[in-house]
C-alpha cells in the first residue's frame, strides 16, 4: 500500500481535532498558512469562546429531549471548520437549544445571551454575527432556522423571558483565546458523554465523562502543530452507569414540538413515556 502524502497525513491528524471529512481537511491543510489556525482577532476569539460555553449548555438540554437520556453522548457541535471564518456543523436537534443560549434576552432582570448578536440568512447556511466577528452554521437553511426559532420562542414563553429586543450580556469572557482554541479542537471529545468547559481565573477548566483519557487529551493539546499553548485544566470523570430518572422524562414539551424534535424516535407524550 502506498504511503500517504504529507498533506494526507496532516489532514488525517487535523480531522481528529475537528471532525472534518477529507474534502474539507485536505484543501485546508494544503492551502492554509497553518494546519489548524487560531482566530486572529479578539472580537472573533470572544465570540467563539461564548459559542463554546453556549454549546455546552445546549448539550444539557439535548439530554432532556425525547427520549431523555444521559447514557447516549450529547454534543451541540458535530464538526468544526477552523478558518478565517469559523464554520460549525451542528448535531441533530442542537440548533434550537444553541440559539436559545446565544441570542440576546433578558431573563429574571439579567441580560443573557450575546449582546448585539444578529442573524444573517443564506441559502444553505446561517451566520450569527456581532458585526466585527461571526460564526457560520453550515447546513442551516431558512427552514431549519425557522424550526430552531420555534424552539426559542417556546423556551421564552416557558421560562418567562421578559423581552428579546436588545438585552443580552456584553461582558467579556476571560481568556477568550483559550475558549476559541478549544472550540476549534472540540472533536477531541466526541466520544465522551458530554463536555463542560468554562473559564476559571487565568485558565479554562474542561471536564468530560467517559471517552478519551486525560493523558490522551493532554498529549493532543500539546501537539506542536495541532495543539495549543493555552492554560487548560482537564479532568475526566466516569461515564454515567444509570440513565435519567423518570422525573426527567416529564419535561413539558408541547405536543406539536415533541413530534418535530423526535424525528422518528419514540415520542415522549404521557402515554408513551
Amino acid at each position: 500500500m502506498a504511503r500517504l502524502s504529507t498533506t494526507d497525513q496532516l489532514a488525517d491528524l487535523r480531522r481528529t481535532y475537528t471532525g472534518e471529512n477529507l474534502s474539507q481537511a485536505v484543501p485546508a491543510v494544503r492551502d492554509g498558512d497553518a494546519v489548524l489556525p487560531d482566530a486572529t482577532t479578539e472580537a472573533q476569539r470572544q465570540l467563539e469562546a461564548k459559542f463554546l460555553v453556549a454549546g455546552c449548555a445546549a448539550a444539557s438540554m439535548l439530554q432532556l429531549m425525547p427520549p431523555a437520556s444521559i447514557i447516549r453522548p450529547a454534543h451541540a457541535f458535530r464538526t468544526v471548520e477552523p478558518g478565517e471564518t469559523l464554520r460549525l456543523h451542528l448535531s441533530d436537534r442542537a440548533l434550537g437549544p444553541l440559539l436559545f443560549e446565544l441570542l440576546p434576552r433578558t431573563e429574571g432582570g439579567f441580560g443573557m445571551g450575546v449582546a448585539g448578536l444578529e442573524h444573517r440568512q443564506y441559502r444553505r447556511s446561517a451566520e450569527l454575527t456581532t458585526g466585527d466577528a461571526g460564526v457560520v452554521l453550515a447546513g442551516v437553511d431558512e427552514r431549519a432556522w425557522d424550526l430552531g426559532m420555534r424552539y426559542v420562542r417556546w423556551m421564552h414563553e416557558h421560562r418567562g423571558v421578559e423581552y428579546t429586543e436588545g438585552g443580552g450580556n456584553d461582558d467579556e469572557i476571560a481568556e477568550s483565546a483559550t475558549g476559541s482554541a478549544l472550540l476549534r479542537r472540540v472533536h477531541l471529545w466526541h466520544d465522551a458523554s458530554w463536555l463542560r468547559a468554562l473559564p476559571m481565573g487565568g485558565a479554562w477548566f474542561v471536564e468530560w465523562p467517559g471517552g478519551p483519557a486525560e493523558d490522551e487529551i493532554r498529549q493532543k493539546l500539546g501537539h506542536p502543530d495541532f495543539g495549543t499553548t493555552r492554560d487548560i485544566t482537564v479532568r475526566r470523570i466516569d461515564a454515567p452507569a444509570e440513565d435519567v430518572e423518570e422525573g426527567m422524562r416529564t419535561y413539558p414539551w408541547p405536543e406539536e414540538f415533541v413530534s418535530a424534535v423526535t424525528a422518528g424516535q419514540p415520542d415522549q407524550r404521557p402515554g408513551r413515556r
